[in-house]
């Protein structure tokens, strides 16, 4: 019903022969969303001239629009896990999952792994103002057919399958990253964002990130930049020393796990 306290969004630098430094930090009130928050981030690192090639981020920051807007905007390359099929049909063997439609986006029209053509395409603006395709089938073709289960539970109106998807560039952005996340390249190149929890537990064991001082957004804000200069010095002074990096720490009941 309600939420108490802020939340703190970090970026920081990964770049193999220098020090992992905080260059942006972000504050928000709680139950603001983190995928809201991408492109305000962007805009804050291209203000002070800290734009990166690559920005390595959490799913929660992932949805196909931030991934173009990324590229068209910043000419940044996005990279993290899409949004995966939640629909019943990805958990049924077989099942006529989106992806298996031919979609002829000129002629506007869609044709189903069984070769049966559409019935209708449209346009709509969601709630949230987003461009939807509402694709129907023609129910002729839909209750006769074998493989319905495997397509569609409809048991109102026309009974027959329908299609809700995004606009073109969003849904073949989300194919192409679904395809690309599954593969052992992605995960390698994934694989450096884990550093910035690694900052986050850093910030909060050893710098009060969690606990606010003050009251206030702005005051909390203000307080978050201090640490995140705090861990930046820290840091420094280690690269400085030449004391290398700590690796990521297993419990003792971990360790008695035996090596696969």
């Amino acid at each position: 019903m309600h939420w108490t306290g802020y939340k703190v969004h970090l970026t920081e630098t990964c770049d193999e022969e220098a020090p992992r430094l905080v260059i942006q930090v972000t504050t928000t009130i709680a139950p603001a969303t983190d995928v809201a928050q991408l492109l305000p981030i962007q805009d804050a690192l291209a203000a002070r001239h800290l734009l990166p090639a690559e920005h390595l981020v959490d799913a929660g920051y992932v949805r196909a629009d931030n991934v173009i807007q990324s590229q068209h905007k910043h000419q940044i390359e996005l990279v993290g896990p899409v949004d995966t099929d939640h629909q019943w049909q990805a958990r049924v063997e077989g099942g006529f999952v989106t992806a298996r439609f031919q979609l002829d986006w000129d002629r506007r029209r869609a044709i189903c792994p069984r070769g049966r053509c559409s019935m209708s395409w449209c346009e709509a603006r969601s709630a949230r103002h987003r461009t939807m395709i509402h694709i129907g089938f023609d129910p002729a073709d839909c209750l006769p057919c074998p493989d319905r289960p495997r397509c569609t539970r409809s048991t109102t109106g026309t009974r027959a399958r329908r299609l809700a998807l995004q606009s073109r560039e969003e849904y073949e952005v989300l194919l192409v990253g679904r395809a690309r996340q599954q593969t052992r390249e992605f995960a390698q190149r994934y694989a450096p964002r884990a550093g910035i929890e690694g900052t986050f537990s850093q910030g909060v064991r050893a710098f009060g990130l969690r606990r606010a001082r003050y009251r206030g957004l702005h005051k909390t804000h203000l307080q978050q930049v201090a640490t995140a200069t705090a861990i930046d010095l820290a840091r420094l002074s280690d690269w400085l020393n030449t004391v290398p990096a700590s690796t990521t720490r297993r419990s003792r009941f971990a360790r008695l796990a035996p090596a696969s």
